[in-house]
C-alpha cells in the first residue's frame, strides 16, 4: 500500500503531494488546494474541509447540520461537547486516515480522534467501527470507532471476552487501548505523520509497538487494534451500596483483597466514596470471572451487609449495561488521578482529606462528589512484562499500588479543581513523607492539569521523544493534533 517507511517517513524530500498522489488523491484538480505545498492562516480549515468532501462526500458534515449536532452530543462530558469542530469525518478504511493526516499537514488545520469520547478534557477526542473474531477465535480486530458496548455483544454469543472497559456506551475502545489496557494488544495498525499504514507487533516497527503500550495519540492513528480475547460466558458481579459507618470495614475487605490476589486473579473490585447534599455513602464494585457467588477471595466483603445490592450473574455486556447509570453523558465532569503504595494509613489519610477538601465546595450547586480507589496489583504488574514491556515504568518491587480517581460532577470547573490539584498536592507531599509516593499518574483518568507522560520516568519519557522525531519529524501529533496528553506537557495550565 505504500512504500518502505525508513525511505519515506524520514527522507528529507517528503513531498505531502506526491504522496496524496499515491493515494488517489490529485492535489492539482482540487479548487482549493491547487499549488498548494505547505499552508497556514485562518482560512486553513476551510480548505481541509472543502478538499475532505470533495473526495469523500457525505462522509464530511459541516458545522451546523444535522449529522454534526447528532455527533457533537455524543460526548460523555459537557467540556468535551462544548468544543466546536470546523468539520467531522467519517472515515471507512485506515487509507482514508492517511488521507486525513496528509491534508492536515497540507493546510496546517489542527484535528481530533474521537473513539468514545470518555474524556473531561475539552478537544481531547473526535473514528467509527468494525470487531472481526478469528478464525480459532484466538484474537479479534477492533476498531477504534467502537465503544465497548459493541465489542462485548459482538463476541458475547462466541462466549468470548477481552479486557477492556466496565461502562458499555462511555468508553471507547481507542483511548483505554492505547492506556491502561495496552498489554492485551497483539498489534496496531497505524497511520502515522506521513501518511504511511503500518502494522505494529512486538517483532515488526517494535519501537512503535512499545510506544503505542501506553504513549497515547502521541505517534499516529491508530485503525486497528488485534486484541487478544479470553473464555468467557457468566460472571458474578455488581454493585454494593454501603452506609457511611460501615466505611471501615470496606476499608478492610479492599486492602486485604488488593494485598493478596495472587491464589486468585479472577477477582476485581474497585471501592468508591460519593458524598451529595451532605451524605456520605460508599459502594463497592465487585467482579469474578465465573459465576461463582461465593468465592472465598471476597469473604470479607460478602461479610458486609449492604443497604443495596445488585449484585448477581451476569455476562460482562450485562454488567456493563448495569453500571453505565452512573456515568451519565453531558455533565460537567472533572478527572483525576495518582498513585502510591497501598497502605491501610494512607488510604484512610487520602479519604479524610478528600472529605475535607470537599467541604468548601459544599455549596456549589447539584456537586455529586466521588473518589474511586482501585488497586494496581502485582500480577497485573507481572502481566505488563509480556510484549517486552509497556511506557509505564511500573516497578514490580514497589507495588501494589493504589490508585485514585477523584471525580467530582459539577459547574464551576476553575473552583473545582482547584480543590481537586490541593487534594492531589496534599496527599502526594504526605505519601512521600512516608515513603509510600509513586510517580505514575494514570492517563485515563488524569486531569488536563496532569503530566503523565513525566510519571513514565525520565528514560521512558526520552525514548518515547525519540521514537516520535523518527516517526513524526514535523510533529503533527504534537501540534496539529492539539488535545490529551503531549509528551513535554499536560494538555492545560491551572491559573
Amino acid at each position: 500500500m505504500r512504500v518502505s517507511l525508513p525511505v519515506l517517513a524520514l527522507a528529507a524530500y517528503f513531498n505531502v503531494t506526491e504522496v496524496l498522489l499515491n493515494d488517489g488523491v490529485n492535489v492539482s484538480v482540487l479548487p482549493e488546494l491547487s499549488g498548494l505545498v505547505e499552508r497556514s492562516g485562518l482560512n486553513g480549515c476551510t480548505t481541509a474541509y472543502d478538499s475532505l468532501k470533495a473526495i469523500f462526500g457525505s462522509n464530511v458534515v459541516i458545522e451546523g447540520s444535522t449529522g454534526y449536532v447528532k455527533f457533537s452530543s455524543a460526548y460523555w462530558s459537557a467540556q468535551q461537547e462544548a468544543v466546536s469542530p470546523h468539520c467531522i469525518f467519517y472515515p471507512t478504511k485506515a487509507l482514508d486516515v492517511s488521507t486525513l493526516v496528509l491534508l492536515s499537514r497540507l493546510t496546517e488545520c489542527p484535528f481530533a480522534a474521537k473513539s468514545g469520547g470518555h474524556a473531561a478534557v475539552a478537544g481531547a477526542s473526535n473514528i467509527e467501527s468494525g470487531i472481526t473474531l478469528s478464525a480459532d477465535k484466538k484474537a479479534v480486530d477492533v476498531q477504534p470507532g467502537n465503544v465497548w458496548h459493541d465489542v462485548y455483544s459482538g463476541l458475547e454469543e462466541d462466549n468470548f471476552g477481552v479486557v477492556g472497559g466496565h461502562v458499555r456506551s462511555a468508553i471507547g475502545v481507542g483511548g483505554l487501548m492505547l492506556g491502561w489496557a495496552c498489554d492485551n494488544v497483539d498489534s496496531f495498525e497505524v497511520v502515522t505523520a506521513s501518511g504511511l499504514i503500518v502494522t505494529a507487533t512486538p517483532t515488526s516497527y517494535s519501537d512503535l509497538f512499545w510506544a503505542l503500550c501506553g504513549g497515547g495519540n502521541n505517534f499516529g492513528l491508530v485503525t486497528n487494534f488485534k486484541l487478544r480475547t479470553l473464555p468467557l460466558g457468566k460472571m458474578w458481579g455488581g454493585v454494593r451500596v454501603l452506609l457511611e459507618s460501615q466505611s471501615p470495614a470496606a476499608i478492610d475487605a479492599f486492602i486485604n483483597l488488593g494485598k493478596n490476589p495472587a491464589h486468585d486473579t479472577k477477582a476485581a473490585q474497585i471501592l468508591s466514596f460519593v458524598v451529595q447534599g451532605g451524605t456520605k455513602i460508599a459502594s463497592a464494585q465487585l467482579e469474578y470471572a465465573e459465576p461463582k457467588a461465593n468465592a472465598s477471595i471476597f469473604a470479607e466483603w460478602n461479610a458486609i451487609t449492604p443497604a443495596v445490592d445488585n449484585i448477581g450473574n451476569h455476562t460482562l455486556f450485562e454488567l456493563t449495561e448495569m453500571l453505565s447509570a452512573a456515568n451519565p453523558y453531558g455533565e460537567r465532569q472533572s478527572y483525576w488521578a495518582q498513585t502510591y503504595k497501598l497502605d491501610k494509613d494512607l488510604l484512610n489519610y487520602i479519604l479524610d482529606v478528600f472529605y475535607e477538601e470537599g467541604d468548601k465546595i459544599f455549596d456549589v450547586a447539584n456537586l455529586l462528589n466521588s473518589l474511586s480507589l482501585q488497586v494496581i496489583t502485582l500480577p497485573q504488574m507481572r502481566n505488563m512484562q509480556q510484549n517486552g514491556g509497556n511506557t509505564l515504568d511500573l516497578d514490580l518491587t514497589q507495588g501494589p499500588l493504589l490508585l485514585i480517581n477523584p471525580a467530582p460532577d459539577a459547574a464551576h470547573d476553575d473552583r473545582v479543581s482547584q480543590i481537586f490539584n490541593t487534594l492531589i498536592q496534599r496527599t502526594v507531599v504526605e505519601a512521600k513523607k512516608r515513603g509510600l509516593a509513586s510517580q505514575y499518574v494514570y492517563m485515563n483518568y488524569a486531569s488536563k492539569y496532569q503530566d503523565v507522560i513525566a510519571g513514565y520516568g525520565e528514560g521512558n519519557k526520552a525514548r518515547l521523544q525519540s521514537i516520535a522525531r523518527m516517526y513524526d519529524t514535523k510533529e503533527v501529533f504534537q501540534k496539529l493534533q492539539r488535545g490529551y496528553f503531549k509528551l513535554d506537557r499536560a494538555p492545560a495550565t491551572l491559573g
